[in-house]
């Protein structure tokens, strides 16, 4: 079974660079605690690595399959919702 880490990061390598971009770009517009120079040039791990310390592993699949479904990457966030509960069962 895959930690949430290891599904988060998983789920960003889907994502070509400009979308890992978009994806951090709403992650430090929406969440106070996630600022513009903490995600410039941050990496797929540094990016999950700053979601889970600051909000823990179940808030931060919630925003991330939010955030995924805010650029219209559905699949690949019903795909995290899905690898998720199935590691929680």
């Amino acid at each position: 079974m895959a930690s949430v880490e290891e599904l988060l990061v998983n789920s960003l390598k889907e994502l070509k660079a400009a979308e890992l971009e978009d994806f951090q770009w709403h992650l430090q517009k929406d969440h106070e605690c996630i600022s513009k120079c903490e995600m410039e040039n941050a990496d797929r791990v540094k990016t999950v690595n700053k979601i889970m310390a600051c909000f823990g592993p179940e808030e931060a699949v919630k925003i991330m399959v939010h955030i995924l479904r805010k650029m219209n990457q559905n699949d690949l966030a019903k795909q995290l919702e899905y690898k998720h509960k199935k590691g929680n069962v």
